[in-house]
């Protein structure tokens, strides 16, 4: 049974947007098994609130950008190691992705930013043959009217690994995807408030819950294990069964 057992002592992990959410969760277990850890965020103010909540010496926490190719190559210069690579970086606008504007900014930071930090970190992810996980959403296996930049970001972030899997097992890099039902936090409180009839889309949820963000943590440590060590392209859906409907 002790191959069962998650193990990253000496493995060095980065979640871009992971200062809180989903990202924070995984980054917590990450620390409990050993690994070192750097999370990211936007602004100062956000780096500050988290050097001052955070209780885990090896969760350290840097600024980025991922709609700046100078800001990921300064964190890169930082990283002398990297294992693991896990994209929750994100943003959502909700109804007012219909502007042009608005629809830009989102597919310049979910698609564009994934694909600028993944490219830059690719050649240390190759020497230790490491993991990337990109986070995408359950919003890519249903029409969603009031965040369409969202969903079809997520949409592209999930074609997008399939193709960075396949190109990249070369390097003996794994690629995949995790995509999130409706998880209690930021990005289900922003949706809440478009969608006219909430309440009937947490009804199609078999399990007849809103999950949590340690609930998607979970799956972060196993695809990131030796236990998933011939996964790669992969989507896994984790939300509650919402899809099935």
């Amino acid at each position: 049974m002790n191959n069962f057992k998650f193990n990253f002592s000496n493995k060095s992990v980065l979640i871009t947007g992971g200062s809180q959410g989903i990202g924070y969760h995984a980054a917590s277990l990450f620390s409990d098994l050993g690994a070192e850890i750097i999370v990211t965020c936007k602004t100062k103010k956000s780096l500050e609130d988290f050097k001052s909540n955070n209780k885990k010496k090896n969760i350290n926490v840097e600024l980025l950008d991922v709609t700046n190719e100078i800001s990921i190559e300064n964190l890169e210069k930082k990283i002398n190691k990297l294992d693991i690579l896990i994209n929750c970086a994100s943003l959502i606008k909700g109804g007012v992705e219909f502007r042009i504007e608005n629809f830009t900014d989102v597919v310049n930071v979910n698609l564009m930013g994934t694909l600028r930090i993944c490219h830059t970190m690719l050649p240390k992810l190759a020497i230790s043959r490491g993991s990337i996980i990109n986070l995408t959403s359950v919003n890519t296996r249903l029409a969603n009217s009031s965040a369409p930049g969202y969903a079809s970001t997520k949409s592209g972030i999930e074609t997008l690994t399939k193709s960075m899997a396949t190109c990249w097992a070369a390097h003996n890099v794994r690629v995949n995807c995790i995509a999130p039902g409706w998880i209690e936090g930021k990005t289900n409180n922003i949706l809440k408030k478009d969608i006219s009839d909430y309440k009937s889309y947490i009804r199609r949820i078999p399990l007849n819950r809103l999950g949590k963000p340690e609930e998607v943590a979970h799956v972060v440590i196993f695809l990131s294990s030796s236990l998933a060590s011939y996964i790669t392209g992969a989507t896994i859906l984790v939300d509650g069964g919402f899809s099935i409907n």
